[in-house]
């Protein structure tokens, strides 16, 4: 059967997933080269409330009325969504409009082609109503209110049943995937785990069963144990460089063992320890990598409709360099600046 609106496709010679998203190629990016805000409207801005769907969740002015001026931070839905509600797919999949993705029928067998809905919400959390485009540039308690955000978004999707697993990430530079400038971060949620979501349960379970204790947490106290990837080490969170970094300059902020294990459970004042640990990081690697740079951050946490079988991280990875054949060919990155090495400037450049 042919499926029309976000779905997800199986690779049957890798296991590979990929979601087929045909709305996300009207985004900015596919059509510009850069997300600059010079001469275009910036739908994320104050005043232009209008250009985006209805807002889920804001903080605003006691006295401004939802979906206008007067806010501090707002989440709506992401106009052009990597997954749908079931409503919102069913919707796209009786409509004439479905026939533009049609694909020609094939007598193969479909074992060959497993195909099935990408079900679930797809949020965009706007930072700051005017035109800044840096993490760096927001202070502490905006990088807190943005967590605040994170936090109460994934409670309320906790009230939906079917959700199990909830991503988030943000996107800083075009060569990090940014489609906008302006300080914007994603939520995606999801009905299944991705397959890197389900290796994650998979060995935290396993480690659990053996152990009888959290697989993150053992791998903070080998870390600092070691010592020699460490950064910092705050009441709540440990910072260091991770053994197998993804990145060049990769770092993780670790909650550690009193810290709770849901990034839901987590209060305003750990949060905001998070949200100073991760502003004074950017602002040493700024000054290592001599200036701005594209970056990712993803929040790595347990699925939200069982007990946590592990605890949440959160890892910064600068873009400093691109992916190529080689990690297209295997899944495996290529990293020109080993751990060590970088965490050593790290804590330098703290004590500096």
């Amino acid at each position: 059967m042919t499926l029309h609106g976000p779905h997800i496709r199986t690779d049957v010679l890798t296991g590979q997933q990929v979601i087929i998203a045909p709305r996300r190629s009207q985004r900015p990016s596919a059509r510009l080269p850069d997300p600059r805000l010079d001469d275009a409207i910036d739908p994320f801005a104050e005043g232009n409330e209008h250009e985006t769907p209805d807002e889920r969740f804001a903080v605003r002015e006691a006295d401004s009325l939802t979906n206008g001026p007067g806010w501090k931070l707002r989440v709506v839905p992401n106009r052009y969504p990597c997954v749908e509600t079931e409503a919102a797919f069913s919707a796209t999949n009786s409509t004439s409009e479905a026939s533009r993705f049609e694909m020609p029928e094939t007598t193969a067998d479909d074992r060959f082609f497993p195909s099935r809905p990408a079900i679930g919400q797809h949020d965009v959390v706007i930072e700051c109503p005017d035109n800044r485009s840096r993490m760096a540039e927001l202070s502490v308690e905006e990088v807190q209110q943005t967590l605040i955000a994170w936090r109460t978004r994934m409670h309320q999707l906790m009230e939906t049943p079917s959700i199990c697993s909830v991503g988030i990430f943000r996107n800083e530079g075009f060569s990090a995937g940014a489609s906008l400038a302006h300080c914007h971060s994603q939520i995606v949620a999801t009905t299944e785990l991705t397959p890197l979501d389900a290796k994650r349960h998979e060995l935290a379970i396993q480690h659990q069963s053996k152990t009888g204790r959290d697989l993150v947490q053992d791998l903070w106290r080998a870390e600092r144990h070691h010592g020699i990837r460490m950064i910092a080490e705050a009441s709540n969170f440990g910072v260091y460089c991770p053994f197998a970094s993804r990145t060049s300059w990769h770092v993780r902020f670790q909650p550690i063992q009193e810290t709770p294990d849901s990034l839901t459970e987590a209060t305003d004042a750990i949060l905001l320890e998070l949200a100073t640990l991760m502003k004074d990081m950017l602002g040493r690697l700024e000054q290592i990598l001599e200036g701005p740079f594209a970056f990712n951050l993803t929040l790595s946490h347990s699925r939200i409709d069982q007990s946590p079988t592990f605890s949440w991280y959160l890892d910064l990875l600068p873009r400093t360099g691109r992916v190529a054949g080689w990690e297209l060919l295997t899944s495996v990155d290529i990293v020109t600046v080993a751990p060590e090495t970088a965490a050593v400037a790290l804590r330098e450049m703290m004590h500096g």
